[in-house]
């Protein structure tokens, strides 16, 4: 009996270790491609065509836009709303193309640092149809990741690991 006990409560931590230290992104998306600096995130380091997995991993709903940091004519501001531990998926062939995360309070937009609030990696070996190039959200705002991989495959683009 005590050792049936003993198994049990093993198991238990066993299955609470490995939920708890489990690798929240697939298998093939590495955590490599982005950085920060002064809290926002900067995605796409080589400028070739890249795909990324973003999770909101805090409890405030999110909006990322984009921060143009070139002096150009026109940009188009790339905004998505994450809710929290909500996933969304962004395509750029742009290096270093910038982010900010922004939170409202009571009617209060306040920026915050994207590193505190999301979890990010990069497909490194993904493959776009020629009509799939450029910069866009292939897929925003979905509760499971497992949605967004639909989205992204159902637009053809290839996941390869």
């Amino acid at each position: 009996m005590l050792y049936r006990c003993f198994l049990s409560i093993l198991f238990a931590l066993l299955f609470l270790f490995n939920c708890a230290y489990s690798e929240p992104f697939p298998r093939g998306c590495e955590v490599t491609g982005f950085g920060y600096n002064n809290g926002h995130l900067i995605i796409n380091e080589t400028g070739n065509q890249s795909f990324f997995l973003i999770r909101n991993h805090s409890a405030l709903p999110i909006k990322m836009q984009r921060v143009e940091t070139r002096d150009v004519f026109m940009s188009p501001p790339l905004t998505a709303q994450l809710e929290p531990s909500h996933w969304a998926a962004f395509a750029s062939d742009v290096s270093n193309f910038h982010f900010e995360c922004l939170t409202t309070e009571n009617e209060t937009i306040t920026a915050i640092d994207c590193r505190d609030v999301l979890e990010i990696c990069e497909y490194p070996r993904v493959k776009f149809a020629l009509s799939n190039m450029g910069n866009y959200w292939v897929s925003v705002n979905k509760p499971e990741q497992q949605q967004v991989i639909k989205d992204a495959v159902g637009k053809g683009i290839y996941l390869k690991w």
